[in-house]
Order: C-alpha cells, then structure tokens, then sequence
C-alpha cells in the first residue's frame, strides 16, 4: 500500500490534541441559559423539555458560517438544461446505497462507476458530484478492504474538492477524515494521526472546537490513537473531548453521554474495568434521568455494563442486569435489542462453565441474526466466532472448526483477509488445531495470523499478543521451546505495559510460560510463576473459575514433579472433582486432571487406583478426543507406568506399542510440514516414549524382546534423515513451478546463512550480528516448513513399516543387528536388535548391553591408539580385544554361525571402526565377518527411486593457492568490506573458517589421475577437474546427477565455537543444546576444500559461497546429487560430525546422504596421503569390473590387511561405507 506522507510530526500531533482540548474558548450565554433549563427539566423530571432543549442545543453546535453555505450551494448548482441528469444522478446514487445496504459491494463498485462516468461526461471534472462520486468510489473500496484503490479515490477527490470549494471547507475535510480512517484501518497510526489532524485543526478554525463536526473528528483522532494501542494518548484525548461537551452541550446532553461511553469502551480496551464500569454507572443514571423510563439507550449500556461486570467475574450481577434487559426489551418489542444482551448472557454463561447454557443462547442469538441481520454481517461473523470458542472449550472440535471455518470464509468475502476479524478467525481455528494437536494443520494458520495482524494493527495490540501465545504454545508442543520462550516472553512484557501486570491476558501469558517451564524441567522457577497465578487467579475470579481450576492443576503437576506428592495429589484432586461439577464428566480439562492425579497415584504407590483412574482416563480421552489427542497419549503412557508397576509386563508393553505406533502416524503426518527446528524438536519431545519403551522391552522375556526393538527402529532409527532426504529430492525432481520457487528460495536462504556465518559482523549487521543470523536462521526454517508442507503429497509412510516386511527382505543366512540408544531412569544405556535368519527360520534376540558408559570410552580409546604411529603392538591387540568383548562378543553369542551382517549403529557407535575389532583367536571382525553398514533398517525395503546413470565426476589434488577461481576485483571489493567492518571496530572471524589454511596434496591428484586412467581403460564415461579447475562451482553447476562422484582432497570437522554458542544461546534462553543455535550449525563446521580456498579463506562470507573455496555439509544438501549411487570422499575426517542420538552423524556424510545419495564412502579419522591412494586404487579396480561398491571396498580391505605395508589398520579400517543400493531414499506413491 502506498501512503503519502504527512509532515506533521506525531509528538505535535499529540501534543496539539490536549493543547487545543484545554483552549476550547467560553461557553456563549445562549447555551449557558439552555444547560440550565435542562439542569431544571431534570430535577422536575420532564423528560419531553430535556429532549426538547437538548435538541435546541444541538442546532446550534450544527450551524455552519454563511461562506460554507454558499460556496457549497455554488459548487452543487446546475444549468436548467441539466436537471435529467442530477435527477439521474439521485437515482443512480439511491441504488448504490441500496446495494451497500445489503453488503453487495461488488455491485456497488460495478453501480457506482456508472454514478462516475456520468457525471465526469455530464458536468465535468469541475463539478462537486463529480468529486463527490470519487469520494464515494473510495469509501466503496474501503468497504472492500481494497486499500490501494481506495487511497488513491480518495486523494484525487481531495484535490478535486480543494479546488472547487477550498482546502478547509468542511467538505474537503470529511473526505480528509475517510482518508485518515482508511489508514487506521490499514495498521498506518501515523499517517491518520496526521491526517486527522488535519481535519481537526481545519474544521476548529472554521467551526469552532464545540461544533458537532470537529467533535466527531476529535472523537475519531482519539480512536485511533486506541487502535494504536496508545492508551494513555486515548484516554486523555476522550477525556479532553468529553469535557468539552459535557461544558457545552451539558451532563445530559445524548453527545456528552455517548463520548462517555466512548471513553469507556477506550477504559475497557486498555483493561481499566473499574474505570470502565465507573463512566458507564454515570452514563445510565444521567439517561435515565434524561429520557423515558425504558429505552433502548439505557438498555443498551445496561448491557455493556453487564459485559464489564462479566470481565470482572462478577458473574451474578452480570446474569441478572442481562436478565432484566432481555425481558424488558422483549417487553417493549425492541427484539435486536433482547438478542443483544443475550449475545452478552451466552458469554457470562461461557465465563461461568455453564457451556450448555451458552451454546443455547449463543446458537438462538445466531439464528436471530442469520435472519435479521443481513445488512451487518459482521455482528453475524463475530457471533460465529463467539459459538466457536464455546464449542472448542466444550471439547467439541468438529462443531467449533466447522463454525470457525464457516466464519472465516465469510469474513474473508465481506471484509478481505486483513480485517482484524478475519485475522481473529485464523488466529482462533489456528489455535484450536493446536489444542487438538493437528499442528501441521495450525502452524501455517497462526504465523500467518501473527504477522498479518502485527502488520494491521502494530505488534503491541491485544490480539498481536494473543496470536503471539498461541504461536508460542504450539512451539511449545512442537518441543521447539528454544522458539516458544521469547514469544511468551514479549506478549507478557507488552501486556504488562500497555494493559497492567493484573490483566487477564498478562496473566494467562504468565501461566503458559510457567508451563514452559515446566516442560523445560526447570521446576524450581516454574512453581514460583503458578503460585503468583493461582493467587491473581483467586483474587480476580474465585477458585471454581476455569482459570483458577487450570493454574491449580498445573501447580500439582509442579508439586508431583517436585516430589511434593501429597501436596500434589491435594491440588489435582480439588481440580478433577469441581472440574467435573463445574464442567461435566466428558470435558477434556476433566481428561486431563484425572491422568495427573493417576500419575501421583503411582508414586504413591496406590497402584491399583492408578490403574482404575489411568483406565478410565485413557477410554475417556479416545472417546472424546481421539487416539491422536496429546492427552490421550499421556493416558496411555501412563497407563503403561502402572502396569508395569504392578509387574504386568505383557500389558504394559502392548499398550507401549499402541501408544508407539499412533505416535508414528503422529510422526508421519507433523514431520513433512514443518521446518528442521520443529522437526528435531518432535523428535526430541516425544524420546523420552521411545526410552521408556526400550526400557520396558528389555525387561519382557523371549524373543519377543528382539522382535519389539527391531519394529520400534524401522519407526524411529534415522527419521529425520528420512524426512528431509525425501523432501528434498521431491523438490529436485518434481515440474510443480510452485515447489520448484521454494526450493530455490531454500537455497538462496541457506547461501546466505552460509555467508553470514562465514563472515562474521559486517557494517550491515554492526551491533546485531548475533540477531541477523538467528533471523535467518528463521528463514530458513519457515522455507523448509513451506517446501515440506507443498511436498506432503508424495511423502511415504513410516507407520506402515512393520517386522514382517523387514524380515521378508534378510535373505537366508545372514543377520540384521540394531543398535539402539536411549534412556532409563537417568542412565544412558544401549541395546541390539537382532534379526537372524537361518534356513529360512527366523529368529529375534535381544543383546542389552550392561554399561553403555564402558562401550563409549572403549570406542575413543580404540579409535585413540589406532591412530597413535607410536602405539605397541600388544597394546592395540589389547584394547581391540577389549572393544570386541564389550561390543560384538554379545552379539557373536547369538547370530552364531552367520557371517553377513546388516549392521546398524546408534550413537557413538557411529565412529567406530567395527571391522577392526579383533576377537580372541586375534582376527580382525573383516575377516570372520561381512558388514553391511546402514542408516536405518528401511534401506532394505524395496522401492521406485531410480539411480543415475551419468558420468563418472572426479575432483583431485585442487590447487588451495589458486588465484584464478576469484577474480582479484571481486577480491578487492571484498578487502574493503573487511575493512570498514574494522574501522567500525568490528572483530571479523579470525578463527573457525577463515582461518583454515590447507598444504598441498600431491598424492590426492596422483590419485585422482591413476582413477582417470582406469576410467578410461574401462570407457566408462568421466569428466575430471585437477588443481585450479578443481573447483567448488563445478559440482553446483552440475546440470545431470553423476553416477559416482569422487573427490580427493583435504577434509574438515571444526569443534562448536563455544563463545558463539553460549552468545546464541543468550537469545533464546533454555535452549536444548542438543540442537544447534543459530549460526552453529554442525553442517556449517563440516566440509571439503577446494581449489583457491587458501587465497580465499579470509574473505569467506564477503564473496560468492558457491565457488569460494569451501564446500559445507550444508551446501552439500543442494547439489544435484539425486540419485547417485556412489559418493567417495576421499579425505579427512569425512565421518566425523555431531552425534545425535537415534539419527546419526551431523556432517559430511549425512549431508550427502539426505542430498539424494545412495551410498557414501567417508572417512573416520586423518589418514596418510599414500595409503589413501593405495586404497582406492584397488578400489576402483574393483568397481570398474563390475564389482558393487560395498564389497569393492571390503575386498580392497582384506586385500591390504595382508599387505606388509598397508595391514596396519590405521590404513585399511579409515573408511567405511555407508547406504544400500536395495532402498537409497525415497518410495514415490
């Protein structure tokens, strides 16, 4: 939208309203005389000479000097000849109201132009209707919620009026004044305040400050300094505008009373209930003194007064003024007036808990107006909205989306899509997916709400806030608390300035941030938050209000996780029993207090009243909630708690299962539409399910054991992987031009977060460095979420893969080993599932491992002496010996004879080196051994995903001092960034990246040309890159996937700058460290070098990422890698990464993986130039021969395990290969 802007300043705005309220002039005597006789008419209580004298006193604040008069009847005036066509116009004109009337503002507009074109044709651009129909062409548009159109209707009726009138004729004003409304309604404050003054200071000078005109305009400025939440401004400028009419035009005057009822609807906006129900006790004493005993004024504001009642919790004075309004108004045949105040009853009923109450009343009030209202959709729309909350609080989701929807669509087709109601009406169905917990359905809903109405009406409004929470609560449930703390933390900070520390919202705000808390486990400053709460709660509404009932669970729940369990079991058991008389059996706050009252039964021992409670609770929950509800999953873990308590194994773990695999479809439907943040934060909320199961598991006896921790993998092992690999190779393969526009959007994002984070401070980011790269950081998510949610369609599905599929693909004599990692009681432990398939007879075991410690400290000193050129050889037979025995002894124990193994690490068994484990008869595991190295047991499962059929792509022995990748102009205009930045006194990145600094490797382009010569031997199609031409750009401008893709070079995994992370940290506090910050990203710590890199590596961030010298695991993910069935990384280190329990290593290798590659070959440790090259030459022999990938390498291995130079394993056991040609990524539905 484009505004013109005003010149006024907006501190003289406001300063100029007070001033010219307090220099309103004297009262003439006339009006003085008259105010008495009202005074008078009241005390006698002759209500016809008030209305009477009231009226005189009006006419005169409505007259209008002489000059206005003539000038306008000039303006207006036609030639005789043209009488048809004002007649014409008049009808025209008449019609257009009409259709306004019934809120057909197409047809309007489409009437109105006709309205125009006449009198452009007929009476010239000269003439005042033709103005007058632009100005209403305006007031069409803005009706419309079409902004543009009509800013630019309005401004050219204004300079069409200045000219045929003048600039402070009142007539040019009031079109000033559309205008100033038209931009508070558009979110542009300012711009109206300025505008408005304006009209203000105009009208004033030519009226007077008490004439009926400029009143209205100050009345308006005074709304939109309300609209702009600028509450202290309003209140002075309505009590400033109040007072000039109660001195003017008297106490009883219908102008005075109704500004009183505007300043205190402004009292009620800001949250000043007393003050609020203070004017509004005036306002019906003076009405009733000043006109007929029962009137639709006085119960009118009887009805708002009980609405302020109602805000208070004073619930029976509110139910019984509405009580009386509704039966007098009925009374008397004012119907509009009776369904009114029962809209306001159905509140109080809601307020009260009474839902069935409220829905009866609320479902007639809509009925009422369905069929009354037609010409004021919005009371219908807004009556929708009230029906949807009651319902949603009810617990029934399907009636409040349906009417919340049906809301929606009509809000969307009366007003447009960025009316605050509009925005309400997202924000509300949002926030029900939430509570429901489809929040793949209400994270798009609720930021796209947040930003629309921050945009509208300014972040600091009371509905900004309030989208804010809901977005914040749904972060909250996504586990994604790193985002959800701030948001709470905001909205609070601005409720409490703008509306007080005692306000409903602010207080509600506290609540859901205590919970945070407590999710967050930081029990100790939780507890502090609820009880102030429950204190405001009591104080303000009395403890059987739903409020206090909320607050008063939630603390028990503090108290249990506190081991305060008497206390607890107190709190929640006063909740449960008033929620149910309060609320009914059935409601889903009742749900919820029965299964934390179940869980404080179970620490207390009283197993048998858990079991019976959690029972109850669990058929309660899928009854009214569904088996994907949240509470229905916490009735079934808790369930399973009891069980297991009771030592009722076999139950425990079959409601686990159940509670296993709908978490799956859970999984399966949330994944796919969110961003990474959110996506790890799913994973990482709902572990603690996945330990407890495992925990419970390994407790059951038989093989059953096996068979339940090998179905919990295939749902659980490598999802994110999983998730994000298929979601971008949708994105590379698909023609949608609209999921083509967000991956490319994706890429850009991440280039710029990678040059960023490269850079370090910049001029542009002086002073928030640390802010812009958590901004991005956002943008990047919220495109991955967007590139998930338009990929969804093509997902496949993770809750369909069971056992029995898995087992029907591990052929005959061989065996599938799971290692799994999770939690108990605190511990960290690790198990094995084990499939073995002998003769066609399958069997599961089940290998739990007795100290997980033992096994981590092995693998770091096993990896330690292999790489140590000094260590004797009994010491690396002894600690090899040692791992064997703590890892694979166990396993040995049970697959027997079997000699192929799918082997599939977790944890820090991602980094070891397994073939090198040396069993007691002193043989390597390679050589008793062939291991199958894999991601997830679903890589076995057959699939339609095509691998490429391209060219062999090499990239050896880069040229790291190259000056030709980089022009020197570009190098130039790079050093003078830099140098900016340090005349500012920004410290540039001396470390991390920039200071990477890489020696030649002779024997990697030695390499990478024996490779050349095989591939030509072989004819199998190649295109290599040596030194300079060994560049980054050249896998970006890859237009084809290659078939195998190898690079010979320097490789690199940088430690976390903990410096950084603890300032990213800063911003967003309680951050699980398991997830990286902002700008330490471990696919940014991780990468490959590349020709030019050393002459380039200070300047990293301020040239172009994509042939800078260094490519990152981040940049990796947008390569045109999709489907590629080989990727060598023939450097250091390329193993390495950070470890993530359950998905693996954050590095090199995954990020090739989830890029669309189907095996990836990588290194575990630095290895020695010449025993690399040894390597894979052999290697490539092998697979030019036809031999696959997997059993190439393991040849080449054994191969140089019997060499006297290369059989030491720091050699032979540096690479491992990773992925399978059966599945490499994607199933295509």
């Amino acid at each position: 939208m484009m505004i013109k802007q005003i010149v006024t300043p907006f501190t003289i705005v406001l300063m100029s309203v007070l001033t010219a309220v307090q220099a309103a002039g004297e009262v003439p005597a006339k009006v003085l005389e008259l105010q008495g006789e009202v005074e008078l008419a009241v005390q006698q209580a002759d209500i016809v000479r008030v209305l009477t004298v009231n009226e005189e006193i009006s006419s005169l604040f409505a007259v209008e000097p002489d000059w206005i008069r003539e000038s306008f009847a000039i303006a207006i005036s036609v030639d005789p000849d043209q009488a048809e066509v004002l007649a014409a116009l008049e009808e025209m004109s008449a019609g257009v109201a009409g259709t306004l009337e019934v809120g057909d503002f197409e047809s309007a507009a489409a009437a109105q132009e006709g309205v125009l074109q006449l009198a452009q044709d007929m009476l010239g651009p000269g003439h005042w209707l033709t103005a007058a129909a632009i100005r209403d062409m305006g007031y069409i548009f803005r009706q419309m919620g079409i902004v543009e159109q009509a800013d630019a209707y309005f401004n050219e009726a204004i300079a069409l009026a200045s000219g045929i009138l003048s600039e402070e004729h009142p007539q040019t004003l009031e079109i000033y004044g559309l205008l100033a409304e038209l931009y508070a309604a558009a979110g542009a404050i300012d711009e109206a305040l300025s505008i408005s003054e304006i009209v203000v200071g105009g009208l004033a000078a030519t009226l007077g400050e008490a004439h009926e005109m400029t009143i209205n305009a100050r009345l308006n400025q005074a709304s939109f300094l309300e609209y702009g939440d600028l509450y202290e401004a309003a209140a002075e400028s309505f009590a400033g505008t109040c007072g000039v009419l109660e001195e003017n035009y008297g106490s009883w005057h219908p102008s005075t009373l109704e500004c009183l009822m505007m300043q205190a609807g402004q009292a009620i906006t800001a949250g000043n209930q007393e003050e609020a129900g203070a004017l509004y006790d005036l306002v019906i004493e003076r009405l009733g003194e000043s006109l007929p005993a029962i009137n639709v004024s006085v119960l009118d504001a009887l009805s708002v007064r009980a609405d302020i009642h109602r805000e208070a919790g004073e619930y029976q004075i509110a139910r019984d003024l509405l009580s009386g309004v509704i039966q007098t108004a009925s009374q008397i045949g004012e119907t509009d007036v009776s369904y009114a105040a029962k809209s306001y009853l159905g509140r109080v009923f809601n307020n009260e808990g009474e839902f069935e109450n409220a829905q009866k009343v609320t479902e007639e009030v809509l009925g009422y107006g369905q069929s009354n209202w037609q010409s004021r959709p919005m009371e219908i729309f807004n009556t929708m909205l009230e029906l949807g909350v009651i319902y949603q609080r009810q617990g029934k989701s399907s009636e409040a989306e349906a009417t919340y929807q049906e809301a929606l669509h009509g809000l969307m087709e009366v007003v447009g899509d960025q009316h605050p109601s509009t925005l309400v009406a997202l924000n509300n169905l949002g926030q029900l997916y939430e509570e429901i917990g489809f929040y793949d359905k209400a994270e798009p809903l609720l930021k796209l709400a947040l930003e629309s109405l921050e945009t509208t009406l300014g972040p600091e409004n009371q509905q900004s806030s309030r989208a804010r929470n809901n977005l914040a609560l749904l972060f909250e449930s996504q586990g994604n608390f790193r985002e959800a703390e701030p948001l709470y933390k905001r909205s609070m900070a601005i409720l409490s300035k703008t509306r007080g520390d005692e306000y409903t919202d602010t207080i509600a705000v506290r609540n859901n941030l205590a919970f945070l808390y407590m999710m967050m486990q930081d029990y100790d400053r939780s507890s502090e938050i609820f009880e102030r709460v429950q204190e405001q709660w009591m104080v303000l509404f009395g403890e059987r209000h739903l409020a206090t009932l909320k607050v008063t669970n939630n603390l028990g729940r503090i108290y249990h996780k506190l081991e305060r369990l008497s206390e607890a079991e107190q709190l929640i058991l006063q909740a449960v029993e008033v929620r149910r008389s309060v609320l009914g059996a059935e409601h889903p706050d009742v749900v919820r207090s029965m299964i934390d009252l179940g869980s404080v039964y179970i620490d207390q021992q009283r197993l048998p009243e858990a079991d019976t409670l959690l029972t109850q609770a669990l058929a309660l929950a899928e009854k009214v909630l569904g088996e994907q509800h949240p509470y229905t999953f916490e009735a079934l873990n808790n369930l399973a708690r009891a069980k297991e308590a009771q030592d009722q194994l076999q139950a425990a773990v079959e409601i686990r299962k159940t509670g296993f695999e709908r978490r799956s479809k859970f999984l399966d439907r949330m994944l796919w539409v969110t961003g990474e943040n959110a996506r790890e934060g799913y994973i990482r909320l709902h572990r603690t399910e996945f330990s407890q199961y495992m925990s419970l598991v390994t407790k059951l006896q038989g093989g059953d054991k096996g068979r339940f921790a090998i179905g919990a993998s295939l749902q659980r092992k490598g999802l994110l992987l999983k998730v994000t690999s298929e979601i971008q190779q949708i994105s590379k393969m698909s023609t949608d031009p609209g999921l083509k526009k967000v991956a490319a959007e994706l890429e850009s994002a991440r280039q710029e977060l990678a040059a960023m984070t490269l850079s370090g401070p910049t001029p542009e980011t002086q002073g928030r460095h640390v802010e812009a790269l958590y901004d991005l950081e956002q943008k990047v998510n919220e495109l991955q979420g967007e590139l998930g949610r338009a990929s969804v369609r093509y997902r496949s599905s993770i809750a369909q893969i069971g056992v029995d599929r898995l087992v029907d693909v591990v052929p005959e004599g061989s065996a599938l080993v799971d290692f799994l990692t999770y939690e108990e009681d605190g511990n960290a432990r690790v198990l094995a599932g084990i499939v073995v398939n002998e003769g066609g007879e399958v069997r599961y075991e089940l290998v739990q491992y007795p100290d997980r410690g033992k096994i981590e400290d092995a693998i770091i000193e096993y990896r330690t002496i292999i790489q140590d050129d000094q260590a004797d050889e009994d010491d690396l037979l002894e600690v090899g010996q040692i791992a064997y025995d703590l890892v694979w002894q166990p396993i040995n124990d049970l697959i027997g004879d079997t000699e192929y193994v799918y082997l599939i690490p977790d944890g820090t068994l991602n980094i070891l080196p397994f073939n090198a484990l040396i069993n007691p008869d002193e043989e390597y595991l390679l050589q008793t051994h062939d291991l199958h190295v894999l991601t997830s047991g679903r890589d076995l499962l057959p699939n339609e995903y095509r691998l490429a059929q391209g060219e062999y792509v090499i990239l050896a022995g880069p040229d790291y001092n190259s000056e030709e990748v980089v022009s020197q102009e570009v190098l130039n205009a790079a050093q003078g960034r830099r140098s900016a930045a340090l005349q500012l006194g920004i410290r540039g990145a001396g470390g991390g990246l920039r200071g990477l600094n890489f020696a030649p490797l002779p024997g990697a382009e030695e390499e990478g040309r024996i490779i050349t010569s095989q591939m030509q031997e072989s004819k199998a199609p190649n295109e290599v890159f040596f030194g300079s031409d060994a560049q980054e750009g050249v896998l970006a401008e890859m237009k084809e996937a290659p078939e195998i893709l190898h690079m010979a070079t320097h490789g690199f995994f940088l430690k976390a700058d903990d410096m950084l992370r603890k300032r990213l940290l800063k911003l967003q506090r309680g951050a699980d460290i398991h997830v990286p910050p902002p700008g330490d990203n471990p696919l940014l710590r991780a990468g490959l070098a590349f020709a030019g890199i050393n002459t380039n590596a200070q300047f990293l961030g301020d040239i172009d990422t994509v042939n800078d010298g260094v490519l990152t695991a981040l940049e990796v993910l947008d390569l045109n890698l999709s489907g590629t069935k080989l990727v060598v990384l023939s450097a250091c280190e390329t193993g390495l990464g950070e470890i993530h329990e359950g998905e693996g290593v954050y590095g090199l290798r995954r990020s090739f993986q989830e890029a669309g590659v189907a095996e990836v070959v990588s290194s575990l440790w630095e290895v020695s130039d010449a025993g690399t090259q040894a390597l894979m030459t052999s290697f490539y022999d092998r697979i030019l021969a036809g031999t696959p990938a997997r059993e190439a390498l393991r040849d080449t291995q054994l191969d140089l395990l019997d060499s006297p130079e290369w059989g030491y394993p720091y050699i032979w056991s540096a690479f491992m290969i990773v992925g399978s040609y059966e599945s490499s990524g994607i199933t295509v539905q």
